[in-house]
């Protein structure tokens, strides 16, 4: 019998999560809004489960798009002092993500994901960011997807705090609903301009290359200055739509920055 208490998901109105009761032990109910979602996340699951650095996935409906992962005894990363160990940690992390994939990997190289991206959030840009900007990004986007891209692996996505948790000393990766595959730079895109905020963000992004081991090619690394400048526009467009002002004054600053 599930027993379902608090809610403890973000409040952004995607996937719903709860403390719960299962079988005499807590655990996490997560619950899908979109089937593509709860695919993706199970995904996720069957290709990394045997990292270790995951919850136990517990019980999968995929009848009722819900999972049920074991409770892990810590916190949200994002809710803790930002150290360097953690972000070595976060860094070795994501480099055992990559490293697990099957390769080839059944899919394309993330090419389709980026141009359905494209035509989704620049229209919604317009009036919202200004139109030079807007102008700017589109055309590197489509410089972008016109080229080569960076060797493929499956990606988190979503590669951030908000979805590490720690102990200190041991790092859990949460929320893998937007994993998909893609070069490996796009899982620190979104991360990259969130520290580039922050007084100590140069060193966290250091203490982050150190322990995924290995710096970025210097394709990787074009490709990722492009991309930076794609993203910070997307999230401030999702800051927008979900009523986050300080989320979107934070990346429409960034926008402005990679830009100029």
């Amino acid at each position: 019998m599930l027993e379902i208490g608090e809610h403890i998901g973000w409040a952004h109105g995607e996937s719903q999560v709860y403390a719960a009761r299962w079988a005499g032990h807590d655990v996490i109910l997560k619950r899908h809004r979109e089937r593509r979602k709860h695919v993706r996340e199970r995904h996720g699951y069957e290709t990394w489960s045997h990292t270790g650095l995951l919850p136990d996935l517990v019980h999968d409906d995929p009848g009722r798009l819900e999972m049920i992962l074991a409770r892990v005894p810590t916190s949200c990363a994002l809710q803790q002092p930002q150290t360097e160990a953690m972000y070595r940690a976060a860094g070795a992390a994501l480099r055992q993500l990559h490293d697990a994939a099957p390769r080839p990997l059944p899919f394309d190289d993330g090419r389709g994901d980026l141009h359905s991206l494209m035509h989704r959030y620049l229209p919604r840009a317009q009036g919202l960011l200004p139109d030079r900007q807007v102008r700017q990004v589109e055309a590197l986007a489509r410089t972008l997807l016109a080229g080569p891209f960076p060797p493929t692996v499956l990606r988190h996505a979503d590669y951030t705090a908000r979805n590490w948790l720690w102990d200190g000393k041991r790092l859990t990766v949460i929320d893998l609903e937007m994993c998909r595959p893609g070069p490996a730079v796009l899982d620190v895109a979104k991360m990259t301009n969130d520290l580039s905020q922050q007084e100590n963000g140069a060193t966290l992004v250091a203490a982050f290359r150190q322990g995924y081991g290995r710096d970025w090619t210097p394709e990787e690394a074009q490709f990722l200055g492009t991309v930076r400048a794609f993203d910070a526009l997307l999230l401030a467009v999702w800051c927008d739509r979900h009523g986050d002002e300080s989320g979107f004054e934070k990346m429409s600053e960034v926008l402005s920055r990679l830009l100029s």
